[in-house]
């Protein structure tokens, strides 16, 4: 896995907003979420989304803060001459610190695999900073190649960054269980209507299905190639196609 190039790094106290060293939070008592940086401007993709999920996080941890788009566009630095955007911005917040960060976004490739592993993140509700186990897992895989699908009791729930959509049959899955349901995930099903299922997804129907999709912020719409472990691989991209021209209206 390729270190991450930032194009900065900032941290800021909560109660003033002055710099303080940058801290990436990662371990501590707190929230963060990944915004799509993309176009000229550029646009902040779903970014009323990620802010109103930012502080409903914040609320249940006690947190007494609360972010605003125009709080955020205040701390972004000014001077990054980038001509065009497609890049990933972090917004972590614990109680006393802020801290943002800015890197490229790494273009998935083609062939994309999944492995499986069984755990369940802690506290899945919140997208909360007890991330060093994950982070750990992400260390032994390359991130633009592969995604880790996580399962507990037998049943499929997310990947490490994304959220696992199954396609059998023209059917529409989603898991159920302790996951967190992400702001990608939440937007397609807003335009795809009722139009799907929730049920506990075990192996064997990831064995069956015809697509198996991913969705999240940095990696947008994935068609999943194969799940080498179980010696599954896709047979259609309808669906993807689908979801991937409904999410590629918000870039423009």
């Amino acid at each position: 896995q390729l270190m991450a190039n930032f194009l900065f790094k900032k941290s800021y106290k909560l109660s003033n907003f002055k710099k303080t060293t940058y801290d990436h939070l990662w371990g501590s008592t707190g929230v963060f979420t990944t915004i799509r940086l993309f176009g000229k401007e550029p646009k902040y993709i779903l970014l009323d989304e990620h802010i109103f999920k930012l502080n409903k996080s914040l609320k249940k941890l006690n947190i007494p803060f609360s972010l605003t788009p125009d709080k955020l566009f205040d701390l972004m630095p000014h001077n990054l001459r980038i001509k065009k955007y497609d890049h990933l911005l972090r917004v972590a917040i614990k109680k006393n610190i802020l801290s943002l960060s800015l890197r490229p976004r790494l273009r998935p490739k083609k062939n994309f695999q999944c492995t499986l592993i069984n755990y369940q993140r802690s506290n899945p509700s919140i997208k909360n900073l007890q991330y060093n186990k994950i982070l750990s897992l992400q260390k032994g895989i390359d991130m633009q190649k592969e995604e880790i699908l996580f399962f507990h009791n037998q049943n499929l729930l997310e990947g490490s960054t994304t959220n696992l959509i199954v396609i059998k049959n023209n059917n529409i899955f989603l898991p159920k269980g302790n996951f967190y349901r992400g702001i990608t995930l939440e937007f397609l099903l807003s335009k795809i209507g009722k139009d799907y299922r929730n049920k506990f997804i075990k192996f064997a129907d990831l064995e069956s299905a015809d697509e198996i999709i991913l969705v999240g912020s940095g990696k947008g719409v994935i068609n999943v190639s194969s799940i080498p472990s179980i010696k599954w691989f896709s047979s259609s991209s309808k669906m993807f196609n689908r979801l991937l021209a409904i999410y590629k209206e918000q870039l423009k």
